[in-house]
């Protein structure tokens, strides 16, 4: 596991706080001197990931308070939610707008279990994210126009309904034939949906009807796994039928869309 560290020396009380999937923060007592302080960094994130001193390395920053740090034997959150999603469990994760739970797009029976979790019915459809355009043309219909729009916007905050392929079950999509499809601009999002290697179910980790979590401290859903990140908007997305080219719901970058929209296809 690689990870990167900001290490605040001369610190009252030491600890380890990680703001995001791959980012620490470590606060330690020893003084600013090279070799103290990284010894202590090391001692504490030993102790932290409960691994061997000597499975603890920095392999750059050794001078300077931002680190880079190599842990052996530790897998990387983005790891862990990658074999989570293969056997066919439920995690929460930040996007680049609230949190979502997600699961294999491709498991009812782990779409099933979202659908428990947060008390939808299943005639409501879910979102479904992917990590790029190859993986989104496994699983929905899309005109050379089309995509040419869609890049213009993903990755970023928009979802974007479009025909669905067979791949993608009527339980993901509440019985319709179109799906919505989303590409977040978030790198702990694309990360796990690439360590995965198939589309994931991307729907707010919140009951429904509930306010949208934008922290993982928010999240009073019950999954197998907690990814630790930041969503940069903490708005949901902005949802687009790009069959009929309307706005379904508003949220971040609508008025962007709107615009687009116009002037693209002359609405």
């Amino acid at each position: 596991m690689i990870i990167k560290v900001k290490v605040f020396p001369n610190s009252k009380k030491e600890s380890v706080v990680q703001k995001e999937a791959d980012f620490f923060e470590v606060r330690v007592k020893a003084k600013p001197k090279q070799g103290e302080a990284n010894k202590a960094v090391i001692n504490i994130l030993a102790k932290f990931f409960n691994v061997k001193l000597g499975d603890v390395k920095i392999i750059k920053g050794a001078k300077v308070k931002n680190k880079v740090f190599e842990i052996r034997g530790v897998k990387s959150q983005i790891e862990k939610a990658g074999e989570i999603l293969k056997k066919g469990g439920i995690i929460a994760y930040p996007t680049d707008t609230v949190y979502g739970i997600g699961c294999n797009a491709f498991d009812d029976k782990a779409v099933k279990k979202i659908l428990d979790i947060k008390g939808r019915v299943p005639n409501n459809a879910l979102l479904v994210a992917v990590s790029d355009f190859r993986m989104m043309e496994e699983i929905v219909f899309v005109k050379e126009k089309e995509r040419r729009f869609m890049e213009k916007f993903l990755p970023g905050p928009i979802a974007f309904i479009l025909p669905k392929k067979p791949k993608i079950s009527d339980l993901v999509t509440g019985g319709k034939k179109t799906i919505g499809i989303r590409m977040p601009d978030s790198k702990e999002t694309l990360e796990i949906i690439t360590k995965a290697g198939f589309p994931i179910i991307t729907t707010s980790a919140n009951f429904s009807g509930k306010k949208p979590a934008v922290k993982s401290e928010d999240i009073d859903l019950k999954v197998d796994f907690v990814v630790e990140g930041k969503c940069k908007y903490k708005k949901p997305s902005t949802i687009v039928d790009l069959i009929k080219k309307t706005i379904v719901r508003e949220g971040e970058g609508a008025e962007k869309i709107k615009k687009a929209l116009s002037t693209e296809f002359s609405l």
